[in-house]
């Protein structure tokens, strides 16, 4: 019989790598998949350390044109990069904490590990960060707006995710929320994770998979990795 967890993160937790270093740790797989295309990897690589400081400039900019304003006032913070979505740009231009500390992983067990996504969705969300998100007009519209505290953020995420992940969760409340997730891709994503996964497993091997929570959704009709999976009997892991 196979032996498959699937190990869930929320991907703007501030905590996830030791969080996760500790779930792989725990769980001690001999083959790691992740929730990740090799053209995001790539990417990253090759254009994170230019539009970040892209992103740093912009910003800086319009926090100078806008001091005069913003003198005196209390409730914004200090720094514009403890602001919610900008703090989510940032993050999204770095490799992320789950890639991190898979590699980290899998080089000291010396074990494999495999980007599984579609590169396909990782193109068209990263060429739209880079040609819509990243621009002067967009990132003065999320810095008149009020902040959200990351750490706040974080904490809803994590309580939507116990929520939606629990044995009696309501089937409505799952389909409403992926149905906000459709323009991700999840749905195309998840069916070829889930075929890729399928290929990889092994009898002599203990397969875990990495990758944002809502893919553990137990959905009716096979719309997530987890249900996708489910005949295999995975353990579902919420590493919050």
């Amino acid at each position: 019989m196979v032996s498959l967890t699937l190990v869930g993160t929320i991907h703007l937790d501030p905590n996830g790598l030791p969080r996760l270093m500790e779930s792989l740790e725990r769980e001690s797989p001999d083959i790691i998949t992740l929730e990740m295309s090799e053209y995001g990897v790539a990417f990253r690589e090759r254009n994170g350390f230019r539009l970040k400081d892209r992103l740093f400039g912009i910003v800086q900019g319009i926090q100078e044109k806008s001091a005069q304003k913003e003198r005196g006032k209390r409730d914004r913070p200090h720094n514009p990069f403890e602001i919610g979505p900008i703090r989510a740009i940032l993050l999204t231009l770095e490799l992320p904490f789950e890639f991190k500390a898979v590699k980290t992983y899998c080089e000291r067990k010396r074990i494999p590990f495999r980007c599984i996504d579609l590169s396909k969705y990782s193109r068209m969300k990263l060429k739209t960060l880079r040609k819509e998100v990243i621009t002067e007009d967009n990132l003065r519209k999320i810095l008149a707006f009020a902040p959200l505290d990351p750490h706040q953020q974080f904490q809803q995420q994590r309580n939507l995710a116990r929520v939606l992940t629990s044995h009696d969760a309501d089937q409505l409340f799952i389909k409403t929320f992926l149905n906000g997730k459709i323009g991700d891709g999840i749905v195309q994503r998840d069916r070829y994770m889930s075929l890729r996964i399928r290929e990889i497993l092994s009898n002599d091997h203990k397969t875990l998979h990495v990758g944002g929570w809502e893919h553990l959704l137990d959905a009716s009709g096979g719309k997530t990795l987890y249900s996708l999976l489910k005949s295999l009997r995975p353990q579902r892991i919420l590493s919050l």
